[in-house]
């Protein structure tokens, strides 16, 4: 199994291989930080990625910015919907603290998850 990962990242072969270390590195620091709830690996990870070289200004803020913002914007989209009884059990009139503290940590782990994702498919470049 070794050799034939060995030999498929030969400069031979060309291919997909991990190639930027460091957005792995912050790949696994949102991951980290999404299972434990640890909001120094979360600001780690995406702090690392705003300020990789890697990626290109845009990429940096999709990862950092843009998929965090579209995950909570959802957050949101479902706490709107609970509170007309779209889906889900009706936000009574004074719950709604109770609503945006449930929801408030699986929205920061799924944003920590879509972040990582980004960033290990972005370190994962083709090698002409």
């Amino acid at each position: 199994m070794a050799a034939a990962v060995a030999s498929a990242c030969t400069p031979e072969n060309k291919g997909f291989r991990f190639s930027h270390p460091l957005l792995l590195l912050a790949a696994a620091l949102l991951v980290t930080g999404a299972v434990t709830g640890y909001w120094v690996a979360l600001a780690g990870g995406w702090l690392l990625a705003y300020g990789s070289r890697t990626l290109s200004r845009r990429e940096a803020k999709l990862a950092s910015m843009g998929l965090p913002g579209a995950v909570a914007a959802g957050g949101l989209v479902w706490l709107w919907g609970r509170m007309d009884g779209r889906w889900g059990e009706p936000i009574p009139e004074d719950g709604m603290g109770e609503a945006l503290s449930g929801v408030w940590p699986v929205v920061v782990r799924a944003a920590a998850v879509a972040s990582a994702l980004f960033l290990v498919w972005r370190a994962r470049r083709r090698v002409e």
